[in-house]
C-alpha cells in the first residue's frame, strides 16, 4: 500500500515552476514573441525581458559532482508575461516553456499541486497550438523540470547559521566546545536519482535575503529534471506527479518533526 503523501497547512513555500525544455525549432523567431503574447494578453497583460537559461540535459548514469551535460545555444531572451498581480508568469525562450506561481505579498495561499498541473498543462497546450499555426516545427521535448522553493524566516525555528540543525535533519549540531561552533554561513547540496532513471532530484540549502522585505531567510530549493517516457500530454502528467511526489517526501525527509510541527503538518 502507498503511503500517503506529506501534507503541511502552511508550508514554507515561496515558488513552484513547472517547465518544458525541448530541441529549439527551426523557423523559431524573437519577432513571434508579439504573436504569442496577443493570445494570452487578457490574462497575463505585463511583460519583462531577461536572460536565457541554459540548455540542460541529465545524463543517466554522468556522476552527480560533474552535474548536467550543458548545451549552448544563440538564443536572444528570454520573456516573461505576467498575471496583474504578478504571483503567476508564463516563462518562453526559444527551446524552454515555464510557468511559475510565486508569493510576491508573502500572504498569497499556495494553489497546491494538482491546480497549478493543471494551469501548467492548459498554458502549454496553448503554446504548443501557437507553434503548430506560426509553423514553427513539432517541439520535441528533451527535459522536463519541477522546482519548489521554500524560504525560512530567521526567527522561525532559526536565529543564527548554528541553529540549522533544529530545521535540517541533515545538518549536524556542531560541539558546544569546539572551534567551529558558529559558523558564518552554512551551505549544503545533493543531488539523488529519480524512479526508473528519469532524471535527477537536486537540493540546495542556502542563507539569502528575500527580495520582496530583505529578511534573512534559509532556503531550500528542490529541483527534480529528467526525460519524461514521452511527450504528450498523459506522460508529462505522469513525469511531474512522479517528481512532486519524491519532492515533497525528499522535504518531510530533510526537515525535523520540529518544524513540521511549526508547518502544520496533517499526515
Amino acid at each position: 500500500m502507498t503511503r500517503p503523501l506529506p501534507e503541511y497547512d502552511n508550508p514554507p513555500l515561496e515558488e513552484v515552476a513547472f517547465g518544458v525544455q525541448f530541441l529549439p525549432p527551426g523557423g523559431y523567431s524573437s519577432s513571434q514573441i508579439g504573436s504569442y503574447w496577443g493570445r494570452i494578453r487578457d490574462r497575463y497583460p505585463l511583460t519583462e525581458d531577461t536572460s536565457p537559461l541554459v540548455h540542460q540535459v541529465e545524463l543517466p548514469g554522468a556522476k552527480p559532482t560533474k552535474g548536467p551535460e550543458i548545451v549552448r545555444f544563440p538564443f536572444p531572451l528570454r520573456t516573461w508575461f505576467l498575471t496583474p498581480d504578478r504571483t503567476e508568469l508564463i516563462q518562453v525562450q526559444a527551446d524552454q516553456f515555464f510557468r511559475n506561481w510565486r508569493r510576491v505579498e508573502g500572504a498569497e495561499t499556495y494553489p497546491r499541486f494538482p491546480t497549478l498541473l493543471q494551469r501548467f498543462e492548459h498554458e502549454w497546450d496553448g503554446y504548443r497550438k501557437f507553434a503548430a499555426e506560426e509553423k514553427l516545427g513539432e517541439l520535441k521535448i528533451d527535459q522536463c523540470e519541477l522546482t519548489y522553493v521554500n524560504q525560512m524566516d530567521k526567527g522561525d525555528g532559526w536565529g543564527d547559521f548554528f541553529d540549522l540543525p533544529k530545521i535540517f535533519t541533515v545538518l549536524s549540531p556542531t560541539r558546544p566546545d569546539g572551534l567551529l561552533v558558529k559558523p558564518e554561513i552554512v551551505s549544503w547540496s545533493a543531488s539523488y536519482p529519480l524512479p526508473e532513471g528519469r532524471g535527477r532530484l537536486r537540493v540546495d540549502i542556502a542563507p539569502g535575503f528575500r527580495g520582496r522585505d530583505l529578511r534573512m531567510v534559509a532556503s531550500l530549493s528542490l529541483t527534480a529534471r529528467g526525460a519524461p517516457a514521452g511527450g504528450n500530454r498523459d506522460q508529462l502528467a505522469t513525469w511531474f506527479e512522479s517528481a512532486h511526489e519524491r519532492i515533497v517526501r525528499t522535504f518531510t525527509e530533510l526537515t525535523t518533526p520540529a518544524m513540521h510541527d511549526v508547518w502544520k503538518r496533517r499526515k
